[in-house]
């Protein structure tokens, strides 16, 4: 195959041969490591012994409470809008990290063969 086809086989799929190059003089695959690394420590936050789920389940039980009119759910620590901020808090910062996690691996998807 000749330098001039604008793609480029490989074992993994045909590629742009231009975004390929691009990506060898700049992209850093260890940075996809590091995403394995802070999305376990993110799933650890998410279900964790403190975990989001068990903070979701405590948060509706409050809401059902005071929401329903059921059943006392147990004291708690905090209050039902601190119990309900540091949550979204949380997930807020999750998200902010999903989308740095999808701007490192957005250069990958350059590397589609064009037409």
């Amino acid at each position: 195959m000749s330098d001039s086809q604008p793609f480029i086989n490989t074992v993994y799929g045909c590629l742009d041969r231009v975004a390929l190059e691009k990506l060898r003089d700049s992209y850093d695959t260890t940075t996809l490591l590091r995403v394995v690394d802070e999305l376990a420590e993110l799933l650890g936050d998410v279900i964790g012994e403190e975990g989001w789920r068990e903070r979701m389940l405590r948060l509706h039980g409050m809401a059902h409470t005071v929401i329903n009119d059921a059943g006392f759910a147990g004291a708690a620590d905090e209050t039902l809008p601190e119990l309900a901020s540091e949550i979204t808090g949380q997930m807020r910062e999750a998200i902010a990290r999903l989308e740095t996690w999808i701007q490192r691996i957005e250069p990958l998807e350059e590397l589609a063969a064009r037409d």
